[in-house]
């Protein structure tokens, strides 16, 4: 495979910095709704993140979807390889499996609405709570794992 073909496919670090963002707001909008299921409504709390954080959450959105056309994907291919890996970063999280409590939810959604709406302040909340869908041997070499201490 040629270079130039592994830079369309592979992940970029700006890419995996765009999926560890989205993945971390889909981790909220799952907890959301699992906790309102168990009675406890945080909706409210979801919903101020996403007005306040829009357009940084906006902005990741529209960097995944470019990173799919880049791939050489074209038109109804691209989104749907686009929602195909938001799906599965929402059903990474949907088991609850080992998941935090409802009243640790609430505090991070404190913590992500409180905290400045940038691209740098999401990372790092996403990176605080292990917000990482994209598979090491999927990133471009140089794409680093970033941890949270």
């Amino acid at each position: 495979m040629s270079s130039q073909a592994i830079a369309a496919t592979c992940w970029a670090q700006n890419a995996v910095e765009a999926a560890q963002v989205r993945g971390f707001e889909t981790m909220l909008m799952v907890a959301t709704l699992r906790c309102q299921i168990k009675g406890v409504d945080l909706s409210g709390d979801y919903n101020a993140f996403v007005r306040s954080k829009r357009a940084v959450l906006t902005g990741v959105n529209d960097e995944l979807r470019a990173k799919f056309v880049g791939q050489g994907l074209k038109g109804n291919a691209a989104l749907d390889a686009y929602d195909r890996f938001v799906t599965s970063i929402a059903n990474s999280y949907g088991s609850g499996i080992g998941a935090p409590s409802c009243g640790e939810f609430k505090t991070i959604l404190d913590g992500a609405n409180a905290a400045p709406a940038s691209r740098s302040a999401l990372l790092a909340l996403a990176l605080e709570v292990g917000s990482d869908p994209v598979r090491q041997s999927d990133r471009c070499a140089g794409a680093r794992i970033a941890l949270a201490n």
